[in-house]
Formats: C-alpha cells, sequence, structure tokens
C-alpha cells in the first residue's frame, strides 16, 4: 500500500494496521457489491450492520498515520504524489470506462467519481490537521462541526464537502489514537470482552432494525432531509448518534483485530488502498451486465459476499499491485523542483591577536611615552 501523508520513512509496517485495512478494505467492496440487493434481508442486515467497520475505520487509519507537522515542500510533494495524482488518473479511468458504457463524456474534478471521494477528504484533512492539533479540543470541535453542518442545505457533495466535514471526527480520532489515546483501554484484557460484547449487539441490532435505519444517515453526504424521523429541531441527534456509534464500533473492531502477523492477510493489508481506490473500476461492468441479478436466497447471498472478497484479495495481490502502482503510487520525480540544499552553517573564527614583537623573533621596540 502506498504510503499515507505523515507516515515515518524508518518505522518498520505495523502488522496490526495492516491486517485493519484488509478487513476494511474487504468489506468495503462487499458493501458496495450488495448496494443493489437491499431488499433482500440478508444483505440489507450486513449492509447496515458492517458500516462502521467499513468506511469509518478506513479513515481512522488515514488520520492514525497523518502528521501535523508543518506543510513544508517535502510534505507537500508527499500530499501530490500520494493523494491528488491518484485522484486525477484514476478518475480518468472512470472517465473512459463510462464513455466505453454509454457513449458521453464526464470528467470527474468537482464530483468525484464513485467511492474516490474519499481522496479528495483525505487531501482537505491532511492541509487542515497542523491548524486543527492546534485547538484545545479539536475532536470535539469536529463533531460539532459535523452536526451543524447538516443545516447548511448548499452544503452538498461537490468536491466532497460535506463528507469532509462529517468523516473529519473519524480522522481525528485516528490521529489522537496515534498520540496516545486510549492506549491502555485498547491494550486492557477486559476491553477485548467489551468489544465482543459491542460487535455482538451491533450485529444483532442490525438485523432487528435492518429495515428501520436509512443508509442516508450513514452517508451522511446531504443535509438533513425529511428521511429523519424526529424532526428537523432533533436531526442533530440522530446523526450525533450514528457518530458516536461509529466511533465506539470501529474503536471495537480495531481491538479485536490481530495485532501479529497473519498469513496472507497480512501483505494483502499493506495493499489496502489498491483495494478501496480499484474496486469501483472491477465492479462497476459487473453491476452494468446484471452481474447479480442471481442473487436471491441465502446461499446466493452468502457466494456474492465470498466472491466479493475473493476480488478484494485479487485487487491486493502481487501482479494487480505491481500493474497499477503507476496510478495509485505514481512517482514523478520530473515534476518538482529540486529541493533546496540544506543551509550550510559558517564555521565562527577567531580574530587573530597581533603578534609581539618579541614573539616574532624581532627586537621588542620601547616607546616612550612624554
Amino acid at each position: 500500500m502506498p504510503k499515507v501523508p505523515g507516515k515515518p520513512d524508518n518505522k518498520p509496517r505495523d502488522p496490526h494496521w495492516d491486517n485493519i485495512r484488509y478487513f476494511s478494505g474487504t468489506l468495503v467492496v462487499i458493501g458496495h457489491s450488495l448496494e443493489s440487493l437491499s431488499e433482500l434481508n440478508g444483505l440489507r442486515w450486513l449492509h447496515i450492520a458492517s458500516w462502521a467497520l467499513r468506511v469509518p475505520v478506513f479513515v481512522m487509519v488515514a488520520g492514525y498515520f497523518s502528521s501535523a507537522g508543518p506543510l513544508n515542500a517535502r510534505e507537500a510533494r508527499r500530499l501530490i504524489e500520494s493523494i491528488a495524482l491518484p485522484y486525477l488518473l484514476i478518475g480518468l479511468l472512470h472517465t473512459l470506462q463510462l464513455k466505453y458504457y454509454y457513449g458521453d463524456w464526464k470528467f470527474f474534478t468537482a464530483d468525484p467519481a464513485w467511492a474516490m471521494w474519499f481522496l479528495l477528504s483525505l487531501l482537505a484533512w491532511r492541509v487542515l490537521l497542523p491548524y486543527l492539533a492546534a485547538l484545545r479540543y479539536p475532536l470535539l470541535t469536529s463533531v460539532g462541526a459535523a452536526l451543524a453542518v447538516g443545516y447548511i442545505a448548499k452544503f452538498s457533495a461537490t468536491f466532497s464537502a460535506s463528507r469532509t466535514i462529517t468523516f473529519l471526527p473519524f480522522f481525528l480520532l485516528g490521529w489522537k489514537l496515534r498520540q496516545g489515546l486510549a492506549d491502555e483501554l485498547l491494550r486492557a484484557r477486559w476491553s477485548r470482552d467489551a468489544a465482543l460484547g459491542v460487535l455482538a449487539l451491533t450485529f444483532a441490532a442490525g438485523w432487528v432494525f435492518r429495515h428501520d435505519v436509512s443508509t442516508t444517515w450513514l452517508a451522511m453526504r446531504e443535509p438533513y432531509g425529511d428521511e429523519i424521523p424526529v424532526g428537523m429541531e432533533w436531526a442533530w441527534a440522530v446523526r450525533g448518534a450514528v457518530l458516536l456509534c461509529g466511533m465506539v464500533i470501529g474503536l471495537s473492531f480495531i481491538r479485536l483485530v490481530p495485532k501479529g502477523r497473519i498469513p496472507v492477510i497480512t501483505y494483502l493489508g499493506a495493499g489496502g488502498l489498491y483495494i478501496y481506490l480499484l474496486h469501483p473500476l472491477a465492479l462497476r461492468p459487473v453491476m452494468i451486465n446484471g452481474g447479480v441479478d442471481w442473487v436471491r436466497s441465502w446461499p446466493e447471498q452468502l457466494a456474492l459476499v465470498l466472491l466479493a472478497a475473493v476480488l478484494a484479495a485479487a485487487l491486493a495481490s502481487p501482479p494487480v499491485r505491481r500493474l497499477t502502482r503507476p496510478l495509485v503510487q505514481p512517482r514523478l520525480p520530473w515534476l518538482f523542483a529540486p529541493a533546496p540544499a540544506p543551509p550550510t552553517t559558517p564555521v565562527p573564527t577567531v580574530p587573530r591577536q597581533p603578534q609581539r614583537a618579541a614573539e616574532a623573533g624581532e627586537p621588542e621596540r620601547v616607546t616612550f611615552v612624554r
């Protein structure tokens, strides 16, 4: 997986977070595979119950590996190569794919292509992080902004503006974890049992309320609307509950993912961003050609989930990563000015003292003062 901006270069990869990337990325692929089959009980339940384990956790991972240091030339180059260029290059592939299927040109700039909003938001989060880190309560402030922005009617998905604000708390939570937040909690023995209870309750509640939870609540990309059952004056409470549940469930998931290396899984997890960025290009032809129309019964629903998991593993495999590295992990040194040479510190020189005549081997002159 390409380095997330801010990740130190001299530290070995942490298998725990690679494992998290793999499982979260795979759930993203599964979630997008079954979106058009929301009338089926099993897939609807899985889509609702696994929401917090998908994009919110993926955003937490991005925050964990982000730095609040100053945006210098080196960091700017890293952001351009790892975020801005992949957004443009993979967006161009979406353009070509849609041209092939529909015959019209659609370029993705202000309106991101399918799932590409994440890169636009990540770029904004990374640029804003040094300023947010200067606040006394950055996480609490971001939650307040996420609740308030739902009342702004013209604040929409253009340039991923709405999701940049509404998913910002997850990004800052991941960054706070890197600063040591909840270290003891995530290592305590009792927290493992608590995390198991949280996930069990989540999937049980997901089944009970699978038709009561609106996917628009979870997407958080539009202003509050008629889908809020408690009225506009309490719409913030619904979003607040979504954010709180997403944080608690996401932290529980992080706690339960094994911290050591898992054969195959850990390696594939290093390509987690490949899974996320490439899967819409792989799924679109399937969806356009009715590739999931056969899914109805429970065994067929399970088969679809397994096929989506296989697709995720394939996208993180060595051949796919080598082939698509110029898109996901571009390196264009010719695009950037040479790094300035580090300033040299002048060596201080000690002024030479006048040499006395006697020391120089000359007769000393005596001056008489009248």
